[in-house]
């Protein structure tokens, strides 16, 4: 199966989960890898469509609207909810869309998608649903870098140029 649309959850997957906290008991930082940022870029020049679908919209949309990533804030809301939607915006299947995730939240998408992901250091019910589970590598720490290596080894995605990287790049605002 190719992949034509990558769903992703940001804390745990772009993230390793931890949030920094004010003394106002609002989250104010998190910890993101730039080598996820350029393989994000990677997929999409090669035409796959990418979109963060995440519950806290406090940080993560303001990141994701600075690298022009669109953002769904899932907060309150079964996540498997947004397929529909995503076939109609994107003009992809399900059975085309893969999603990454690392918690409970996630399961329901995981199990709607025809192809789903999780680091290692996910709850055993979310390895359970996933399609895969890459061993060895938990959450943050570059996880998808590693999870698009290993698309693109199995076949499940095409590469791009570094001009198509590049270009994508200068449209960033950060």
């Amino acid at each position: 199966m190719k992949i034509k649309m990558m769903i992703l959850d940001v804390d745990g997957i772009l993230t390793d989960g931890k949030k920094y906290y004010g003394l106002d008991g609002m989250p104010f930082a998190k910890t993101f890898c730039d080598k996820d940022f350029t393989a994000i870029k990677r997929l999409r020049g090669a035409g796959v469509e990418v979109c963060f679908l995440s519950g806290d919209s406090r940080i993560n949309q303001a990141m994701a609207e600075n690298r022009n990533i669109d953002f769904y804030c899932a907060r309150g809301r079964d996540k498997a909810t947004y397929i529909e939607d995503f076939e109609k915006k994107y003009n992809v299947s399900r059975a085309h869309m893969a999603y990454v995730g690392d918690d409970l939240f996630d399961v329901s998408i995981m199990k709607s998608v025809g192809a789903s992901y999780c680091p290692c250091d996910a709850p055993r019910k979310v390895k359970e649903a996933a399609t895969e589970v890459l061993e060895n590598r938990p959450g943050g720490n570059n996880f998808v870098m590693h999870l698009v290596d290993k698309l693109l080894a199995d076949g499940k995605v095409l590469d791009c140029t570094l001009e198509d990287i590049e270009r994508l790049d200068k449209d960033e605002k950060f």
